[in-house]
């Protein structure tokens, strides 16, 4: 079978080629960033039309890049150009290397559309004003900003990286502690997307991080029960139990103690973007919009992170990320992206009717 970079044309029907689309919208969010990295690879941009958004020039510079026979320069230039801890460099290193890249769970449409259950991740002028035009912060604040991060360093090592084996092919997404051997992460991270096939086998990932030096730490590797796993595919949950021993220095996330999303606060989400080592998204990420069943907020996140916890200034969870949205460029702010959660007082809701119990 050819490398998708070899491919003509284009090969848009690949789950891979979608993800490609939709990493170099995560590398280059900007149009006239993305036109000239287009133009360094030599790549012919006078027929590529650049007054819309950046999503779609990427589609246009795919499908010329791989009619013309230099896709393969265009994301080796791509790749040369990132920086050595970015989580979309192991992807690029695989299909540059031929390999078969392990692709993400969080289902997608049409020019890499995330599937939100309410609205699209169209940003509107309300949202793109959220946004600072500078990333200052008053002193004032700093303090309790620190304070905000010790607190998700306190709960970071309850959140853990699923590899979920499903008849044969792998994908990953991101998942956290909620009981002494349950964890909760969503419906399409434990199921495949076309024909909700589930999971064979799921193996949780504590401690998939980084120390302060930028160096790997060993994971520590925990199976689960896929006959444990309960879901619920319209609110897109779903719980598994562990069957290998959990560490009590790890915490749980009491669901006891969640609360409802407030407009404008903060949302911190701790996360496996791409599978990749955990991060947490802690700049401009703001609740922009929330009902009762879901919420949406501007806060970075790729696919991988699907499954993450997302928290409030204090610490407190208030929703499970799902979906995260395309980068767009509005009132001339920068690039953005809108996300979705599923609101945790819906899911604590569903758990309860499903007689799953949680802390």
């Amino acid at each position: 079978m050819p490398n998708l970079l070899d491919e003509l044309p284009y090969p848009w029907h690949k789950k891979e080629a979608q993800q490609l689309h939709i990493t170099l919208c995560q590398i280059s969010p900007a149009v006239n960033n993305t036109v000239l990295a287009a133009e360094k690879s030599n790549i012919d941009t006078s027929q590529i039309f650049t007054n819309q958004a950046v999503y779609m020039v990427w589609v246009e510079i795919l499908n010329f890049a791989a009619a013309h026979g230099q896709l393969r320069i265009l994301i080796k230039d791509m790749y040369d150009r990132l920086p050595p801890t970015s989580p979309a460099r192991p992807f690029l290193e695989e299909l540059l290397a031929n390999k078969t890249a392990v692709p993400d769970a969080e289902p997608r449409g049409m020019n890499g559309a995330p599937v939100f259950i309410k609205g699209t991740d169209d940003i509107f002028d309300n949202e793109a004003l959220l946004y600072r035009d500078d990333l200052t912060l008053q002193t004032g604040r700093v303090l309790s900003l620190i304070a905000t991060l010790q607190k998700m360093m306190a709960l970071s090592p309850a959140i853990c990286r699923l590899t979920v084996n499903i008849n044969g092919s792998e994908q990953y997404g991101t998942a956290f502690r909620i009981g002494p051997d349950l964890l909760l992460t969503n419906w399409h991270v434990l199921h495949r997307i076309h024909d909700g096939l589930p999971a064979s086998a799921v193996t949780a990932e504590f401690g998939y991080e980084e120390d302060s030096t930028g160096g790997a730490l060993a994971a520590i590797p925990v199976k689960c029960d896929v006959a444990t796993i309960v879901t619920d595919k319209t609110n897109d949950w779903a719980v598994i139990k562990t069957s290998g021993a959990m560490d009590n220095a790890w915490p749980v996330i009491k669901l006891s103690e969640a609360v409802a999303p407030q407009l404008n606060a903060a949302a911190y989400i701790i996360q496996h973007p791409r599978g990749y080592r955990k991060r947490i998204g802690f700049i401009r990420n703001q609740v922009s919009d929330f009902d009762n069943r879901v919420v949406h907020y501007l806060t970075d996140t790729q696919e991988g992170s699907s499954g993450s916890p997302v928290f409030d200034q204090e610490g407190k969870l208030f929703a499970l990320h799902h979906a995260g949205g395309r980068p767009q460029e509005v009132l001339g702010r920068p690039p953005m992206t809108k996300n979705e959660g599923i609101s945790i007082l819906r899911v604590v809701l569903d758990l309860q009717n499903k007689g799953v119990v949680f802390s």
